[in-house]
């Protein structure tokens, strides 16, 4: 049976090697092994001391990394735990070890402060079994080329990366103030973004970053103010595939993103998956801890809405957690709820990916009192339904 311990650092070249053979490319083991070996050494995200490794008769067996993020929740920068995928060595599958490395690790985790540990997955049955949900869709659109008006006036020049870095990664930390799933970016992070975009036009309003293989364009980014801006920065993509004889855009944003509205003008075709087993997935550390960070954003909530002449007694309890949030206490009645859901549905709920009437339909030990209609909608109110979405250029 293998023995769980957080790795040290002369456990660097062989975590490196387990994770290159793995999951590298063949033909790429050298590069791999090598990035990640530099990563353990510089990169500050990728720390060794929250590396967990399974040894056995002193042989690294199986691994597993978390990296040390923040990531934004309704635009309030949390600190977040990245899922590096686990490694095992072929004769080391089936035998339960990466199980109890990620037991081992995840009460630890969570005592560094950690909410809630998040990752992508082709196939999430390994994170199931250990309480993680899916907490985002994914969206995939196309646009016509031919449908998209052409540009009278190019605002955009291309980057220039070492002028122009500290610039976007202003924009994109600003610019979109009440988002879910974006990483909080910074200079030292970004040559850590393996899937950064390199082909960015930048212009005073905001920028685009698209990613080109032959044949095709793909839209990673557009971030920046005003319907003027989205206007132009869809007729300068379009623009952009007519020079190389592309005839369809896709994308990869969020349903609400300003330029998916600004396409609404011209037609596009938009395809949502919501998978309950991969994609972006989420294991709840401590949702209760996490809502309570987001006091201040319920508090704003509730002041902009119809319920703004209540105070609110919060009483929230998980299957490890119970706390009391006290929302405008200065008004002018009092509303007590008391709301219990299971841990991952939770998460469901502070990041917006599922309303409070699905949750408590598929939680079978969720319990809400009073259970009414208005206090259905007051927690609407509180934890509206969003689109949760990391930009391909933060996935790890």
């Amino acid at each position: 049976m293998a023995t769980v311990r957080i790795m040290t650092p002369e456990d660097i070249d062989a975590v490196s090697d387990l994770t290159a053979r793995i999951f590298g490319d063949p033909d790429e083991y050298e590069i791999t092994s090598d990035l990640l070996k530099s990563a353990y050494h510089e990169c500050p995200f990728m720390p060794p001391d929250l590396c967990w490794v399974g040894e056995e008769a002193g042989r690294i067996v199986v691994k597993w990394q978390i990296l040390d993020l923040e990531m934004l929740v309704a635009g309030v920068p949390i600190r977040m735990g990245g899922i590096q995928a686990v490694a095992a060595e072929p004769d080391a599958n089936h035998k339960g070890y990466a199980k109890k490395v990620a037991l081992a690790a995840l009460p630890q985790i969570k005592d560094r402060g950690f909410d809630f540990v998040l990752g992508f997955a082709k196939r999430g049955a390994f994170y199931r079994r250990l309480g993680a949900v899916v907490v985002a869709a994914e969206n995939e659109i196309e646009i016509e080329v031919a449908g998209i008006p052409r540009l009278r006036e190019d605002i955009f020049r291309p980057w220039v990366e070492q002028d122009d870095l500290a610039t976007v990664l202003q924009m994109y930390n600003q610019l979109q103030p009440m988002a879910t799933g974006p990483l909080v970016r910074s200079t030292d992070l970004w040559p850590w973004l393996l899937r950064r975009t390199h082909a960015i036009w930048i212009c005073p309003a905001g920028y685009i970053g698209i990613v080109e293989s032959p044949g095709e364009m793909e839209v990673r980014e557009v971030v920046g103010q005003g319907s003027a801006f989205h206007e132009a920065a869809l007729r300068k993509l379009g623009a952009l595939a007519r020079e190389k004889g592309i005839r369809r855009i896709k994308a990869v944003l969020p349903p609400n993103h300003p330029l998916v509205n600004c396409m609404m003008t011209y037609g596009f075709e938009m395809q949502t998956i919501y998978s309950r087993k991969a994609g972006c997935i989420g294991l709840a550390l401590a949702p209760v801890r996490l809502i309570g960070r987001l006091r201040d954003v319920m508090d704003s909530r509730l002041a902009n809405s119809t319920h703004s002449n209540l105070s609110v007694e919060l009483n929230l309890e998980g299957p490890d957690e119970i706390d009391q949030i006290r929302l405008n206490e200065g008004g002018q009645s009092l509303r007590k709820l008391n709301l219990k859901l299971s841990s991952g549905a939770l998460l469901q709920l502070a990041l917006g990916h599922l309303s409070i009437a699905t949750l408590l339909e598929q939680d079978p030990s969720a319990s809400l009192e009073p259970h009414d209609a208005d206090t259905l909608d007051l927690l609407d109110t509180l934890f509206p339904i969003g689109h949760p979405f990391m930009p391909h250029a933060d996935r790890y």
